[in-house]
């Protein structure tokens, strides 16, 4: 079995949450981490016990690493996952995978280059019931329209969250709950966006027309102090799907009500993280999720040229 080392940029709790299941897989180990706060990289090798760099740039050009996972503020995802890349390493993004699809498009280009993986960490679609959620939303028929709004802070521990020159803002973190209305409902033919800045917040939204027919809106929110939120609705020529806080999705048909099938409990992340590994190691085939990522990010860059 091919043994693979991985180097983690960025030291917070979801790097070290990644480094801890890697290790958990056969054949995997974390060999080197880094961040930019002391604290964080003293924090990383208590719980990790790898130890950590002064330059992010010596992770992607270790002979010790094979593969590189990026865990730090958005809008260094673009130039690490490329430089890693470079260094001949397969690399995971965490989400976003970049701020704009040009840097994405250029990622995925060098990936083919040099035969590498780029893997966008977008966790739920690696959850075992993740076509079981793709035909829930399905289940309302040929779509007529379809809704999600998503908001997040980021909590004490991910301040950068809040500061929009870190993030992006709210577009930037679209792809993450669009994806699935891409992959329900096929191409796009036509997309409008929204921006809105007040104070603290930070709200986005795409509209997109399908070639399929119907049209979606998504809307996401960050900045500080606002409510964790995802709700939703798919409306379909046979029915509705909706879904809230807490809630189950549901199927309403007329006068019934149907609760359809829920997402197990499972820990995504290392299930994202074995999906990774098989990808590294050939025995699955990343492509077509990057391909739907490099969509959806393309049609975000246009929600976000329109909004200005």
């Amino acid at each position: 079995m091919q043994a693979i080392r991985f180097g983690i940029i960025g030291a917070g709790d979801w790097a070290i949450g990644r480094a801890q299941r890697f290790r958990k897989i056969e054949g995997c180990s974390v060999t080197v981490g880094w961040s930019r706060s002391e604290s964080s990289c003293d924090r990383f090798f208590r719980e990790t016990g790898a130890p950590t760099v002064e330059d992010w740039h010596d992770i992607c050009d270790s002979d010790k690493v094979d593969a590189v996972v990026v865990a730090t503020p958005n809008f260094l995802h673009f130039e690490q996952a490329r430089a890693a890349l470079v260094g001949g390493k397969h690399v995971l993004v965490e989400t976003p995978l970049s701020l704009y699809h040009s840097e994405a498009q250029e990622l995925a280009n060098l990936a083919a280059q040099h035969s590498l993986v780029v893997h966008h960490g977008a966790k739920w679609r690696y959850h075992p019931d993740h076509a079981q959620e793709i035909e829930s939303l399905r289940s309302a028929g040929p779509l007529v329209y379809a809704e999600r709004t998503a908001a997040f802070d980021g909590g004490p521990m991910r301040p950068w969250y809040r500061d929009f020159t870190l993030s992006g803002g709210g577009f930037s973190f679209i792809p993450y709950v669009a994806v699935d209305f891409f992959q329900a409902f096929g191409e796009v033919q036509a997309v409008d966006g929204k921006h809105t800045r007040l104070h603290d917040l930070d709200i986005a939204t795409m509209w997109v027309e399908f070639v399929d027919g119907g049209q979606g809106k998504i809307t996401y929110g960050t900045g500080a102090d606002i409510p964790d939120l995802d709700v939703g609705a798919v409306i379909g020529s046979d029915g509705i799907v909706q879904w809230g806080m807490g809630q189950p999705k549901t199927l309403v048909r007329g006068e019934d009500i149907v609760e359809l099938p829920q997402r197990r409990d499972l820990d995504v992340v290392l299930y994202e993280n074995y999906a990774f590994v098989d990808e590294i190691r050939g025995l699955r085939d990343f492509r077509p999720d990057l391909e739907l990522d490099l969509k959806t990010l393309k049609a975000v860059s246009e929600a976000r040229e329109q909004a200005k």
